[in-house]
Protein backbone atom coordinates (compact mmCIF):
# COMPACT_ATOMS: atom_id res chain seq x y z
CA UNK A 1 0.00 0.00 0.00
CA UNK A 2 2.76 2.43 0.91
CA UNK A 3 4.54 1.85 -2.43
CA UNK A 4 1.32 2.62 -4.33
CA UNK A 5 0.90 5.86 -2.36
CA UNK A 6 4.51 6.85 -3.15
CA UNK A 7 3.95 6.24 -6.87
CA UNK A 8 0.66 8.13 -6.72
CA UNK A 9 2.29 11.08 -4.96
CA UNK A 10 5.17 11.09 -7.43
CA UNK A 11 2.72 11.14 -10.38
CA UNK A 12 0.67 13.87 -8.70
CA UNK A 13 3.83 15.95 -8.30
CA UNK A 14 4.77 15.45 -11.95
CA UNK A 15 1.22 16.33 -13.03
CA UNK A 16 1.46 19.48 -10.92
CA UNK A 17 4.84 20.36 -12.42
CA UNK A 18 3.42 19.94 -15.94
CA UNK A 19 0.47 22.16 -15.06
CA UNK A 20 2.72 24.90 -13.67
CA UNK A 21 4.97 24.73 -16.75
CA UNK A 22 1.99 24.87 -19.13
CA UNK A 23 0.26 27.73 -17.31
CA UNK A 24 3.21 29.86 -16.19
CA UNK A 25 6.37 28.62 -17.89
CA UNK A 26 9.36 26.67 -16.65
CA UNK A 27 10.79 29.64 -14.72
CA UNK A 28 7.69 29.67 -12.51
CA UNK A 29 8.15 25.98 -11.75
CA UNK A 30 9.63 26.34 -8.31
CA UNK A 31 9.57 23.51 -5.81
CA UNK A 32 7.11 25.53 -3.72
CA UNK A 33 4.78 26.07 -6.69
CA UNK A 34 4.82 22.36 -7.56
CA UNK A 35 4.20 21.31 -3.95
CA UNK A 36 1.33 23.79 -3.60
CA UNK A 37 -0.25 22.72 -6.88
CA UNK A 38 -0.02 19.04 -5.87
CA UNK A 39 -1.29 19.82 -2.36
CA UNK A 40 1.80 18.17 -0.89
CA UNK A 41 4.17 19.61 1.70
CA UNK A 42 7.47 20.90 0.41
CA UNK A 43 9.13 18.16 2.48
CA UNK A 44 6.97 15.59 0.70
CA UNK A 45 8.07 16.98 -2.63
CA UNK A 46 11.74 16.97 -1.57
CA UNK A 47 11.41 13.30 -0.60
CA UNK A 48 10.60 12.45 -4.23
CA UNK A 49 12.48 15.24 -6.03
CA UNK A 50 15.34 16.90 -4.13
CA UNK A 51 15.79 19.65 -6.75
CA UNK A 52 14.09 21.41 -9.65
CA UNK A 53 16.36 19.50 -12.04
CA UNK A 54 15.09 16.27 -10.50
CA UNK A 55 11.51 17.38 -11.21
CA UNK A 56 12.39 18.17 -14.84
CA UNK A 57 14.22 14.85 -15.19
CA UNK A 58 11.16 13.13 -13.70
CA UNK A 59 8.96 14.79 -16.33
CA UNK A 60 11.32 13.74 -19.14
CA UNK A 61 11.64 10.21 -17.72
CA UNK A 62 7.87 9.83 -17.50
CA UNK A 63 7.43 10.81 -21.15
CA UNK A 64 10.26 8.46 -22.15
CA UNK A 65 8.65 5.63 -20.16
CA UNK A 66 5.38 6.12 -22.05
CA UNK A 67 7.28 6.10 -25.35
CA UNK A 68 9.24 2.98 -24.33
CA UNK A 69 6.05 1.14 -23.44
CA UNK A 70 4.42 2.03 -26.75
CA UNK A 71 7.57 1.10 -28.65
CA UNK A 72 7.83 -2.25 -26.83
CA UNK A 73 4.21 -3.01 -27.68
CA UNK A 74 4.78 -2.16 -31.35
CA UNK A 75 8.00 -4.17 -31.42
CA UNK A 76 6.27 -7.23 -29.97
CA UNK A 77 3.80 -7.16 -32.87
CA UNK A 78 6.52 -7.17 -35.55
CA UNK A 79 8.06 -10.36 -36.90
CA UNK A 80 11.71 -10.92 -36.04
CA UNK A 81 14.24 -10.05 -38.69
CA UNK A 82 15.81 -7.18 -40.58
CA UNK A 83 13.91 -3.94 -40.16
CA UNK A 84 11.89 -5.04 -37.11
CA UNK A 85 13.01 -2.15 -34.89
CA UNK A 86 12.71 0.31 -37.80
CA UNK A 87 9.12 -0.80 -38.47
CA UNK A 88 8.22 -0.48 -34.78
CA UNK A 89 9.72 3.01 -34.69
CA UNK A 90 7.87 3.97 -37.86
CA UNK A 91 4.60 2.83 -36.28
CA UNK A 92 5.31 4.72 -33.07
CA UNK A 93 6.45 7.99 -34.59
CA UNK A 94 3.84 8.15 -37.35
CA UNK A 95 0.89 7.02 -35.26
CA UNK A 96 -1.96 9.28 -36.51
CA UNK A 97 -3.72 9.03 -33.16
CA UNK A 98 -0.63 9.80 -31.11
CA UNK A 99 -1.94 11.09 -27.81
CA UNK A 100 1.57 12.03 -26.71
CA UNK A 101 2.03 14.84 -29.26
CA UNK A 102 -0.50 17.23 -27.66
CA UNK A 103 1.14 16.69 -24.28
CA UNK A 104 4.57 17.31 -25.76
CA UNK A 105 3.26 20.41 -27.52
CA UNK A 106 2.21 21.82 -24.15
CA UNK A 107 5.41 21.06 -22.21
CA UNK A 108 8.03 20.51 -24.94
CA UNK A 109 9.12 24.10 -25.37
CA UNK A 110 9.44 24.89 -21.68
CA UNK A 111 11.21 21.59 -21.02
CA UNK A 112 13.61 22.27 -23.87
CA UNK A 113 14.47 25.53 -22.18
CA UNK A 114 15.12 23.75 -18.89
CA UNK A 115 17.27 21.02 -20.39
CA UNK A 116 19.31 23.53 -22.40
CA UNK A 117 20.96 24.61 -19.16
CA UNK A 118 21.48 20.99 -18.06
CA UNK A 119 21.70 18.61 -21.05
CA UNK A 120 22.09 15.59 -18.73
CA UNK A 121 18.36 15.85 -18.10
CA UNK A 122 17.91 14.36 -21.58
CA UNK A 123 19.83 11.19 -20.65
CA UNK A 124 16.68 9.00 -20.49
CA UNK A 125 15.75 10.10 -24.02
CA UNK A 126 19.32 9.53 -25.25
CA UNK A 127 19.34 6.01 -23.81
CA UNK A 128 16.01 5.21 -25.48
CA UNK A 129 17.12 6.36 -28.95
CA UNK A 130 20.52 4.70 -28.57
CA UNK A 131 18.74 1.46 -27.68
CA UNK A 132 16.44 1.73 -30.69
CA UNK A 133 19.38 2.45 -32.99
CA UNK A 134 21.33 -0.49 -31.58
CA UNK A 135 18.23 -2.69 -32.02
CA UNK A 136 18.08 -1.66 -35.68
CA UNK A 137 21.71 -2.62 -36.14
CA UNK A 138 21.22 -5.90 -34.25
CA UNK A 139 18.33 -6.68 -36.64
CA UNK A 140 20.83 -6.44 -39.48
CA UNK A 141 19.44 -3.13 -40.70
CA UNK A 142 22.13 -1.11 -42.56
CA UNK A 143 23.65 1.71 -40.47
CA UNK A 144 23.09 4.41 -43.12
CA UNK A 145 19.41 3.54 -43.42
CA UNK A 146 18.98 3.34 -39.65
CA UNK A 147 20.31 6.90 -39.31
CA UNK A 148 18.09 8.06 -42.17
CA UNK A 149 14.92 6.51 -40.74
CA UNK A 150 15.62 7.79 -37.22
CA UNK A 151 16.44 11.30 -38.46
CA UNK A 152 13.34 11.48 -40.64
CA UNK A 153 11.02 10.22 -37.92
CA UNK A 154 12.52 12.32 -35.15
CA UNK A 155 12.53 15.42 -37.36
CA UNK A 156 8.88 14.86 -38.21
CA UNK A 157 7.97 14.47 -34.53
CA UNK A 158 10.00 17.61 -33.70
CA UNK A 159 8.14 19.56 -36.37
CA UNK A 160 4.78 18.44 -34.99
CA UNK A 161 5.62 19.08 -31.35
CA UNK A 162 6.89 22.60 -31.99
CA UNK A 163 4.49 23.45 -34.83
CA UNK A 164 7.41 24.17 -37.16
CA UNK A 165 6.14 22.41 -40.25
CA UNK A 166 2.90 20.45 -40.47
CA UNK A 167 2.73 18.26 -43.58
CA UNK A 168 -0.73 17.45 -44.92
CA UNK A 169 -2.16 13.99 -44.23
CA UNK A 170 -1.50 12.93 -47.83
CA UNK A 171 2.13 14.01 -47.52
CA UNK A 172 2.45 12.07 -44.27
CA UNK A 173 0.93 8.99 -45.91
CA UNK A 174 3.35 9.32 -48.83
CA UNK A 175 6.28 9.74 -46.46
CA UNK A 176 5.19 6.66 -44.52
CA UNK A 177 5.08 4.66 -47.77
CA UNK A 178 8.53 5.90 -48.75
CA UNK A 179 10.02 5.03 -45.36
CA UNK A 180 8.32 1.63 -45.46
CA UNK A 181 9.87 1.01 -48.88
CA UNK A 182 13.30 2.05 -47.57
CA UNK A 183 12.91 -0.36 -44.64
CA UNK A 184 11.63 -3.21 -46.84
CA UNK A 185 14.40 -2.80 -49.41
CA UNK A 186 17.19 -2.87 -46.83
Amino acid sequence: MKRTNAVGTRDRLLDAAEAVVIEQGVNAMTLGAVAARAKVSKGGLLYHFPSKDDVVQGMVSRIVTIVQERFASGLASKPRGRGRHARAMLGLMMDPEDSLVPRLQRVGGPLLGAVSSNPKLLDPMRRFFQGVHQGMLDDGFPPDRSWLVLAALDGLKFWRVFGILLPAQKDLADLRLLLTRIIDEA
